[in-house]
């Protein structure tokens, strides 16, 4: 299974949106102590230990299982770090999450506890609630932002019919959505969802990776989350302070 590092697929695209990311990076210089000017490619942010062999996995099992463990509701404070063309910033996040009702909130908060934006969305989209003047002219980054962070923690199973594919340390589900293919990749000990990503024509568009899963009253957590957008040339990283079970 290839969790390395991640290859754009649409180098023209990604080119043509880096620089608006770049511009909406660069207006929080004033409002955050953490933007930070940096070169070449982020770093692997968590150690990639060895899978275990799995034994005669049942693939709807590991699926049903693994569902089990996600906690309807929960509340984390995160750091987060933002990596896009020669330009990091990292904020403190408080996510709250209610996977029942289909909500987010994201509150991004400088180090020194000044918030310069807040998103949040539910089952009919994303919106930008708050954001510091002018990376409040930046809603479209702040969009793919709110987008992203639903599809790190929500829609986490693959449905009833899709593809199976067993392989000796993983098993991946393959199912067709919006134009293309949702991938979903599976394994450890206990079986997690390891990686999550959707693919087009041209490539994978996006990729969400979870590392180093916490247990806490029989429901798990990635404390690590990476994710890659490539329409806007950025990595997500995410690592986990606390959270807590609503």
């Amino acid at each position: 299974m290839t969790r390395g590092t991640f290859s754009i697929a649409h180098p023209c695209l990604a080119a043509a949106s880096a620089p608006r990311l770049a511009r909406a990076l660069s207006t929080l210089i004033a409002a955050s102590v953490s933007l930070i000017l940096v070169t070449g490619c982020a770093p692997a942010p968590f150690a990639l230990s060895p899978l275990p062999t799995l034994s005669n996995p049942d693939p709807l099992t590991l699926r049903d299982t693994f569902a089990a463990s996600i906690p309807p509701h929960f509340i984390s404070d995160d750091s987060v770090i933002i990596y896009a063309p020669f330009h990091r910033l990292a904020v403190l996040g408080v996510l709250r999450v209610d996977r029942a009702a289909g909500t987010f909130e994201l509150a991004g908060l400088n180090q020194i506890g000044v918030q310069i934006f807040e998103l949040g969305g539910d089952r009919n989209g994303n919106i930008v609630r708050f954001a510091i003047p002018p990376l409040d002219q930046q809603r479209e980054v702040l969009l793919s932002i709110a987008a992203d962070v639903r599809r790190i923690y929500f829609d986490l199973l693959p449905a009833d019919g899709a593809k199976v594919d067993v392989r000796p340390t993983f098993v991946r589900f393959r199912q067709p959505a919006n134009s293309g293919t949702l991938i979903y990749e599976f394994g450890g000990q206990p079986t997690v969802l390891l990686e999550k990503r959707f693919a087009g024509w041209l490539g994978t568009i996006w990729r969400v990776r979870y590392f180093d899963y916490a247990i806490s009253n029989g429901s798990l957590y990635p404390r690590g989350v990476v994710m890659d957008n490539a329409q806007y040339h950025y990595r997500i990283v995410i690592k986990n302070r606390q959270w807590q079970t609503q």
